[in-house]
């Protein structure tokens, strides 16, 4: 095995092994079990971030924009800047919403979006939606922003699964 080669392979699984989907998160006094998991993927070959959805109850998830309470992980295997994260989200927020989301939500959102920070390897986000109460976020276990505009929850999903997505990947979730 030749010298660069050897190196990929040690950077593969040292990005594998960083991932952080675990097979359950508690919050709320509710204990989230993983349900789906995907990891995306760059150009064929740069692995970005891990993405797990977790319910309460695997059984009763009919699909991501179901009314049950949900938490999507997204648990980062390279660099990615706040400002690519809130570029994204509005972009993909306002290519996806229907016109009355947006009257409703696009201004709530572009605030909301301005709380994501830098991340590196290793680092994770958890998205909790709650279709009675609003979004958390946190970044590594630390709340960043907390809605409770219940209206808006889940419309926020349309950023990774709209019709215009940031990734195909998304759609095996």
């Amino acid at each position: 095995m030749s010298l660069p080669l050897v190196g990929l392979v040690l950077l593969v699984t040292s990005e594998l092994a960083a991932a952080k989907l675990e097979p359950s998160v508690s919050y709320q006094q509710i204990e989230y079990q993983l349900c789906a998991k995907q990891r995306v993927t760059k150009a064929l070959l740069f692995d970005v971030v891990d993405v797990g959805v977790y319910y309460a109850d695997c059984k009763q998830a009919a699909d991501i924009f179901d009314d049950e309470p949900k938490l999507l992980r997204f648990s980062y295997l390279r660099d990615v800047t706040g400002d690519q994260f809130t570029e994204g989200a509005d972009d993909f927020l306002r290519d996806n919403l229907a016109q009355q989301e947006k009257d409703q939500c696009l201004t709530y959102f572009n605030e909301f979006n301005t709380v994501y920070k830098d991340v590196s390897d290793g680092d994770y986000y958890d998205l909790f939606v709650l279709p009675e109460q609003g979004l958390d976020l946190y970044l590594n276990n630390q709340q960043l922003a907390q809605s409770d505009n219940s209206g808006c929850a889940l419309p926020y999903l349309n950023i990774w699964f709209g019709e215009e997505s940031m990734d195909s990947d998304f759609e095996e979730l």
